[in-house]
């Protein structure tokens, strides 16, 4: 049976200064800015992200603006994202365009990668606008499933990309 998909409607970076659920985070990489960059745009982004089950780029590489991917998490929940931003090496926005629940009224994610002294900087903020009914739970849905979300997946990351060339090695 096919899913049923619900339209979100496109959002752009306005959407971090209004939208009532709003994450931002950093983590401190130590591996280089590319090597971060190509964690980030690989196919193992569901490995190291709570509740995440599979991530799946939807137009070919090489990536960039209006490239498109789909998020599969364990509850179920699938979404379709579309690029707007796209600054290789360095800067990724996408807005949620679709989802299999009809959760979301708006959603946008920046990703941003900079190179410091001892490796990179990820920088990530999230924003949403939910539908009602859902928009009546939003603080129970932000604290059990947006936030550690969002903290696993930024958290996780340098643990993950250690494990990746400790496999890399043997």
């Amino acid at each position: 049976m096919a899913a049923r998909w619900y339209p979100i409607e496109e959002a752009d970076d306005s959407l971090f200064a209004t939208a009532p659920l709003y994450h931002a985070r950093s983590v401190e990489v130590p591996f280089s800015a590319e090597e971060t960059w190509a964690a980030l745009t690989g196919d193992g982004v569901s490995s190291w992200t709570k509740g995440m089950r599979q991530l799946t780029w939807t137009s070919p590489r090489p990536f960039g603006v209006g490239t498109t991917r789909e998020i599969e998490m364990e509850s179920g929940l699938v979404l379709r994202e579309h690029f707007f931003r796209w600054e290789e090496g360095t800067r990724k926005t996408f807005t949620a365009t679709e989802a299999t629940k009809p959760i979301f009224r708006h959603l946008v994610e920046d990703y941003v990668v900079e190179p410091t002294e001892t490796g990179a900087r990820f920088s990530w903020r999230w924003a949403a606008e939910l539908n009602r009914p859902w928009s009546f739970l939003q603080g129970a849905l932000d604290r059990f499933f947006f936030a550690p979300t969002g903290r696993s997946h930024i958290d996780g990351l340098p643990a993950y990309m250690a494990s990746q060339r400790g496999s890399a090695l043997r």
